[in-house]
């Protein structure tokens, strides 16, 4: 168990993706590279209002090649594509308790990149949101969601 946002939570995540059989069977063959944006705000007590996290996924031939946090946000040069969510969005997806594709339908993650890509490769995206939110054992030391509104 890791820390969330913690670089041992990228490596966890980075490690039950690529350790998945079920993903390397629906995952895309082709390069696709997208960052989440974590935007702050005055709920979560890990990306306070102000600030974001900004991490970058890659993957190659199935696998994840990178997982990793970004200094800065990325130019968005050679990315397919961009999510980007208030932190306790992303906190709560990441606790189980917020579905991410009902959280893009509605508008609560904004999505920019080849949506026909997404809807042709939805059993990845389903696969990956589930290693996501229900398989990842992540540490919430200041708090776990919901928070208190």
């Amino acid at each position: 168990m890791s820390v969330i946002y913690s670089q041992a939570w990228y490596e966890d995540m980075k490690r039950l993706i690529n350790g998945s059989a079920a993903f390397s069977r629906v995952a895309p063959r082709e390069r696709v590279r997208m960052t989440l944006e974590v935007m702050g705000d005055d709920r979560s007590p890990y990306v306070p209002a102000g600030t974001a996290i900004y991490f970058l996924v890659e993957l190659d031939a199935g696998r994840v090649a990178t997982y990793e946090p970004l200094p800065e946000r990325h130019d968005g040069t050679g990315l397919t594509f961009r999510f980007t969510a208030p932190a306790t969005v992303w906190e709560r997806i990441a606790a189980g308790l917020h579905d991410p594709i009902a959280a893009g339908l509605r508008g609560e993650i904004r999505i920019r990149g080849d949506m026909r890509f997404l809807m042709t490769n939805a059993d990845a995206v389903k696969t990956l949101v589930d290693l996501y939110s229900h398989q990842v054992e992540t540490e919430w030391p200041k708090g776990r969601p919901p928070y208190p509104a």
